[in-house]
């Protein structure tokens, strides 16, 4: 069978679950979560391993019921990106609320530009529609995907209530041309995960050596744009509140190593008080900071 004939029988296969109500939905999610986690058993090795060492201190016990929880909560993560394709806008303002925009909103006034900095935990994915409530136009910085009617379908599906998706290797242009333009701007990255390997900026991280993206720091040091941090609750099942916390006023007076610091201890205090939903299942300490590259901060 064909790749692009393959993608295309996969596409109608997701438009169809996404037009399902969130009943049937959490219903598909229960299934899926015995085919994950118990039948195929689904990077097992790498959430254990992560677990274990951002947590030395708890037993195996307690680790597996960590992992149990978190797969639970993939499995609700995968169909209700799936299900985004299929809401309404009435759906997204029940099912996220974003909570102290105002702060947002009255830079937008003063014709400024924000950076928010995030985390691949709980529903990042809804977060595609805050221009609903926002006055800044939203830009979304993401990793294509390697199939592109894949990332395709996908973006749409981000974009359908206003947010522009950019490539992280288009957005230094991006934001180069709204500042030429005076457009106030809002800088959405979610700057937790695995960047390339020739990347020499490391950091302590859940108690492990990890490499980050140093280009959130940069970009909002650059620009002098007020730096963000976004926090998303669960409150029940398919129902999330976002906080939005102002980290850095005037970033361009800080460090690249203290704006990356500051960030990462506002993950790690999410992460430790509910662990079940941050995205353990990624390869995220695959790679050794090599010798002579020193630790920042």
């Amino acid at each position: 069978m064909k790749p692009a004939f393959t993608t295309d029988i996969g596409l109608i296969f997701l438009k169809q679950i996404a037009r399902m109500p969130f009943k049937i939905i959490y219903f598909l999610s229960d299934i899926l979560f015995v085919m994950v986690y118990y039948i195929a058993g689904y990077r097992k090795n790498v959430v254990q391993e992560n677990l274990r060492k951002t947590f030395p201190e708890k037993q195996q016990k307690e680790i597996n019921q960590i992992a149990k929880k978190y797969y639970r909560h993939l499995c609700d993560l995968i169909v209700e990106t799936i299900k985004m394709g299929g809401m309404t806008e009435k759906d997204f303002r029940e099912r996220m609320i974003f909570k102290n925009t105002e702060q947002l909103n009255n830079y937008y006034e003063k014709g400024r530009s924000v950076v928010v900095l995030t985390m691949h935990y709980n529903n990042w994915e809804w977060s595609s529609c805050l221009p609903l409530s926002l006055k800044h136009k939203i830009l979304g910085v993401y990793k294509p995907l390697h199939n592109p009617k894949f990332d395709a379908y996908l973006n749409q599906s981000r974009e359908k209530t206003g947010a522009s998706l950019i490539s992280n290797s288009l957005i230094l242009r991006t934001l180069i041309a709204a500042q030429k333009n005076s457009e106030p701007v809002f800088t959405w990255l979610a700057a937790d995960q695995t960047p390339p390997f020739f990347h020499k900026f490391w950091m302590v991280f859940l108690n492990r050596e990890t490499m980050f993206y140093p280009g959130p720091a940069s970009i909002s040091k650059r620009f002098n744009h007020p730096v963000f941090f976004q926090k998303i609750i669960k409150k029940e099942r398919g129902k999330y509140e976002s906080e939005f916390e102002l980290l850095f006023e005037n970033p361009k007076d800080k460090s690249e190593a203290e704006i990356m610091k500051v960030y990462i201890n506002k993950m790690e205090g999410v992460i430790y008080r509910q662990p079940e939903y941050y995205l353990w299942s990624h390869k995220r300490w695959k790679y050794e900071r090599p010798e002579g590259v020193p630790l920042q901060g």
